[in-house]
């Protein structure tokens, strides 16, 4: 990153600089996750199926059970994925983040380090690529799957 002073007044942008930096890791994750959420709302389906199976003796209960088994192995091999790839991405991403921050630093000259405490600018840079971890974790972990679940359960309805 060149010029950091043009981000200054756009967090979002310079967060989604860092995204588009790693585009194949963060595809990866995002379908990993979508794909996860609706197999786990697909179970729903596959009871439904094993119900039906176990009632009205039409159909083999053993294949609604596959079936069922599959979606939950799915759902779970997809989270498995999902976090996989990103223990490795979010750290990357803070590693950049801390990366051209310090090397945003190391550009000033020497009276603007004679005003600030050197522990101070890296406690900062520190925080900076903490709160971007946070972010990046928070969505793919707490805000995505619960979106996507109730999407998913209105289009099953």
């Amino acid at each position: 990153m060149k010029d950091m002073c043009k981000w200054s007044q756009r967090p979002f942008a310079y967060l989604w600089h860092y995204v588009v930096t790693r585009p194949i890791s963060h595809a990866v994750i995002l379908s990993a996750v979508i794909t996860a959420v609706a197999c786990s709302v697909s179970t729903q389906y596959g009871i439904k199926l094993l119900v039906d199976a176990l009632t009205t003796q039409l159909q083999s209960p053993w294949a609604a059970f596959a079936v069922l088994v599959s979606l939950i192995a799915a759902d779970n091999f997809c989270w498995r994925i999902a976090s996989w790839v990103s223990s490795y991405t979010f750290v990357q991403v803070t590693g950049d983040v801390r990366r051209d921050l310090f090397r945003h630093l190391t550009m000033h000259s020497h009276s603007f380090f004679s005003d600030r405490l050197p522990g101070v600018l890296t406690s900062r840079i520190t925080a900076t690529s903490n709160a971007a971890f946070t972010i990046e974790n928070m969505f793919v972990w707490n805000v995505l799957p619960p979106c996507l679940a109730l999407v998913g359960a209105i289009c099953f309805l």
